[in-house]
């Protein structure tokens, strides 16, 4: 599925998630360059500033302390979870952590949060999102 909003400038960006491959559109690439653009097949952490593609947990059972660290280094506002091609849920432990560090969240297929991913960086919020591509 090809993410609707696209907006290039200084940040990255969304381009679409289809057959678990995650699609980044880098800052500065123009909207045509499709040579510039990021394809990555394994979980990653995103924010308008920064593109994390080797964050090791492949699945959302296996987030642990550890990669919450890494999230909470990224300061944001908010943190969207993206479980995958399929609804699915962290947790209650792992979400338990995300609460200690005074994290927000919102769970949603990596298909919802690269569209919402999209929205919200648009209007300049502290967002970041953690996607995993399976």
């Amino acid at each position: 599925m090809k993410i609707s909003l696209e907006q290039s400038g200084g940040i990255y960006t969304l381009h679409s998630y289809r057959d678990a491959t995650i699609t980044v559109r880098p800052p500065n690439a123009a909207p045509d360059d499709e040579e510039k653009l990021i394809r990555l097949q394994r979980s990653c952490l995103l924010s308008a500033t920064t593109l994390i593609d080797d964050w090791p947990p492949q699945q959302m059972s296996s987030l642990s302390a550890e990669h919450m660290e890494t999230i909470k280094q990224m300061k944001p506002e908010l943190l969207l979870l993206g479980s995958g091609s399929k609804m699915s849920f962290p947790k209650p432990e792992q979400l338990a952590v995300l609460i200690k560090l005074g994290i927000g969240y919102e769970v949603m297929d990596t298909a919802a949060a690269c569209r919402t991913f999209n929205v919200l960086v648009a209007e300049g919020r502290g967002v970041v999102a953690a996607l995993f591509a399976a």
